[in-house]
């Protein structure tokens, strides 16, 4: 494979920067963080587009490959807590059933019954329809 192989470095992320060109600024916004495939698409660039007489590092390599790793295992943790996080609030929840709550709206009212709802854990009052978020207790009585 010559050495040339990419003309242009900045051609190996044409296809990234068209596609976040033409998504809509919200979607962008989302997908600003890079992923494990742009991540190693800029590696083989990198590595394609290094001098010969000069090549990098072995460390530099090995020193960036580490830091995706961390990066990727911090990913993976904070995904873990949140699912850990939300578990938490559900028990909480439990917690509160057959009890008087009073919610920083003003309302209070007897848990009837508790629902886990778009990842949130919600507490029903006196048997009503709609729910409120347990972070809206300010008040547990017996």
């Amino acid at each position: 494979m010559p050495i040339d192989a990419i003309a242009n470095p900045a051609q190996a992320l044409d296809g990234v920067l068209a596609a976040s060109s033409t998504q809509p600024t919200e979607e962008r916004l989302e997908s600003q963080a890079l992923g494990q495939a742009d991540f190693f698409k800029l590696l083989t660039t990198q590595l394609a587009s290094q001098d010969p007489l000069e090549p990098m590092e072995d460390t530099a390599f090995i020193a960036q490959m580490a830091s995706f790793s961390e990066l990727e295992m911090t990913s993976q943790l904070t995904d873990s807590f949140e699912r850990f996080t939300s578990v938490q609030q559900f028990s909480a929840a439990n917690g509160y059933l057959g009890k008087t709550v009073s919610l920083s709206s003003g309302e209070s009212g007897k848990v009837t019954s508790v629902e886990y709802q778009n990842d949130e854990a919600l507490v029903f009052l006196d048997g009503a329809a709609s729910g409120h978020s347990i972070n809206s207790i300010y008040k547990v009585e017996n």
